[in-house]
């Protein structure tokens, strides 16, 4: 949303730069993309949904029968799951629209070794957060392999779960992001 705004004043600015007010017709059009511009922000500010976080502890998961894993729910977006940093990832289960797997299998089918506090959600959620995620480097930093792609840094994990290839889930650590290709 912010590059399209951008995009539309950049427009409005090119417009009366290059036409120079000089004729009431570019006076008229300029006041029309300024007024359809400010239309477009505001109609899409007010669609913006809020996402409830949800906390996993370990205190949480020991609660379920020891055959049975706590479930976080992704089959419809809106929650963010922040899992402890001592919870047993086996015991934690990632029901989406497309099946249901542990966190163990979710970090392992990434291909990367990720320990710690997580956060798991939806990406089309995740991108609207602020993720507090340790830039690592300059440039871009992301990239893809066979299954997940991985990020580093807030502005690139939101420029990949914005237009990169992910998939339909993320899951954040505190160096970065991986979102997984089901």
């Amino acid at each position: 949303m912010r590059r399209i705004s951008s995009i539309l004043v950049a427009a409005v600015v090119l417009i009366t730069v290059a036409y120079g007010g000089k004729d009431r017709t570019m006076k008229k059009i300029i006041l029309a993309v300024t007024l359809c511009s400010l239309a477009f922000v505001l109609a899409t500010a007010q669609r913006r949904q809020t996402v409830k976080e949800v906390q996993i502890t370990a205190q949480i998961v020991a609660k379920q029968p020891s055959n049975k894993a706590h479930v976080l729910d992704l089959t419809r977006k809106g929650t963010i799951y922040t899992i402890a940093s001592d919870v047993d990832y086996n015991r934690v289960l990632v029901r989406t629209s497309k099946g249901e797997m542990t966190i163990a299998e979710l970090l392992k089918k990434s291909g990367k070794s990720i320990s710690g506090k997580l956060r798991v959600g939806v990406t089309s959620d995740m991108r609207t957060q602020k993720l507090g995620l340790r830039r690592i480097g300059g440039g871009l930093n992301w990239s893809c392999g066979d299954l997940a792609c991985a990020c580093t840094g807030d502005d690139d994990c939101n420029e990949l779960f914005t237009f990169g290839p992910c998939g339909p889930i993320a899951v954040c650590y505190p160096d970065g992001c991986i979102c997984i290709r089901l």
